[in-house]
Parts: C-alpha cells; structure tokens; sequence
C-alpha cells in the first residue's frame, strides 16, 4: 500500500514550478521515476486531488492539463488530506469511470482504449514538449516569439492565447509584450474562422502570428533546434547518427 500512499506527493512533486502535464505526460514521468501505476490509477488521484482544492484541472482538447494550486492559496482553502484518505477517494473515483467505460473482464478491450486515449492526447503533449524546449531561452519576449512562431508552422494556423499559457507562458507578460516597441508577433484581428473550427483550444483567447516579413534567421534558427531536439526525444537515432562529430549550419 505504500506506493500509493506516495503516489499524491510525487505529483505534487512533478507539478512543482508552474508545470502543466496531461494525464499521459504525468503517467509517462511516474514511469521514468520507477512508478509503474496504471492510468486509471494516476487519473483517480488526479480526479481526486482536484475535488480536493490541490490541483487545478483544464481542458485543452481531447485532454486535461493538471497544474499546482499555489501553496498558500490551498492551504486557505482545505486542510492537508491525509493520504491513506485520498488514496481511498482516488480509488472511488477510478472505479466509477472503470465501471461506466468497460468491462473491467475484457482486458483486451481495456488495453485499447488505454491505447487510444495516449494518441488522443498528442496534441496537448505537444505544448508540454514545446514549454520544455524554450525554458532555457533568455526572455520571455524570445520564448513567446519562438513559442507563436514554431505553433503557426506547425499548425497552419494563427495559435491562441489558450496553447500558449499550455506551454508555460505567463498570460500576464504576453499582455505586457504588446506594450513594447519593435514587436515581431500581432494580434490577429479576423481570428473569428480559426476561433470557430478550434473553439475547444481558442476558449475565447486572442489568436496570435508572426508575418513573414518580420522573420528572421534566429527565430529560424532556434526553432529548427527546438523541433529537432523534440524529434530527438520521440525517435531513437543513436544508430544512425554519426560516430564522429561533425559541425553543421547551426552550431555556429
């Protein structure tokens, strides 16, 4: 029983420092650190610990992003559960969802939708990629240009304000980017038809772009590096990647 007594404070843990994960993302950190729960499991602790005031819980289609309630703000709010208890809510709640999705007897149908609901959440994994990858950038001006940029090439699209606070991004500093000079993305205005066909992802956000004539070599730059680093991550190309080091465009 003492891996679930364990199981609120690693993600408590894993959420720390204004992380955003999905329930896959949070299963798959679980994993790395020697946790092998199973979904239901996670999502009944989840489900659990957001009744109780300890997360925030949002959806960004087909997911939902799990966040820390700031300290001083759950402590106002309701006392420490203890975890012998939420562990017990966390169980309530992953049985109701087991018995109203499927027969808990067909684990070959269970396997499935497990399946499934891990490739209905690569959209929302994407942000968390993403907000890992321009962490490290020196501004939140270089991070929210690189951010919008790399979103609109990727998705075809204008990105909204909703991927990216997703992504990290604070929706406080994005507003006061545009009170800058010499800004590389807009607000754009007609957002009404991508604001339709993605209702679920804009949730009533401004939509954002980067024109073409305002794109320059470092913006390209770090954004090949990001979706290459992000490449890297998903596919294995240790044995094609060669022995020797070599120098390329980027590394200078």
């Amino acid at each position: 029983m003492q891996e679930h007594v364990n199981l609120s404070v690693e993600i408590d843990d894993l959420l720390k420092d204004g992380r955003q994960l999905s329930i896959s993302g949070i299963t798959r950190e679980l994993k790395k650190r020697g946790i092998n729960e199973h979904r239901l499991i996670v999502t009944g602790y989840l489900r659990a610990m957001n009744d109780l005031n300890r997360l925030n819980e949002f959806d960004l289609s087909p997911s939902k992003i799990y966040t820390l309630i700031p300290g001083e703000y759950k402590k106002s709010l309701v006392p420490e559960t203890p975890a012998e208890d939420l562990q017990e809510i966390a169980f309530e709640t992953e049985t109701v969802e087991d018995d109203n999705s499927f027969d808990k007897t067909d684990f070959g149908a269970e396997k499935e939708r497990e399946t499934e609901k891990i490739k209905s959440e690569t959209e929302s994994d994407i942000y968390r990629m993403v907000g890992a990858k321009i962490s490290h950038l020196a501004s939140f001006a270089v991070r929210f240009e690189t951010a919008v940029y790399l979103y609109t090439t990727l998705f075809e699209r204008p990105c909204f304000e909703s991927e990216l606070v997703a992504t990290g991004l604070d929706a406080h500093q994005i507003a006061r980017y545009f009170g800058g000079k010499e800004l590389l993305v807009v607000k754009v205005k007609n957002d009404k038809k991508y604001a339709d066909e993605f209702s679920e992802i804009a949730n009533g956000t401004s939509a954002y772009e980067l024109p073409a004539e305002k794109i320059d070599a470092g913006i390209l730059i770090r954004t090949v590096k990001i979706l290459n680093a992000i490449l890297k991550d998903e596919v294995d190309v240790s044995k094609l990647a060669a022995k020797t080091s070599t120098k390329s465009l980027l590394d200078f």
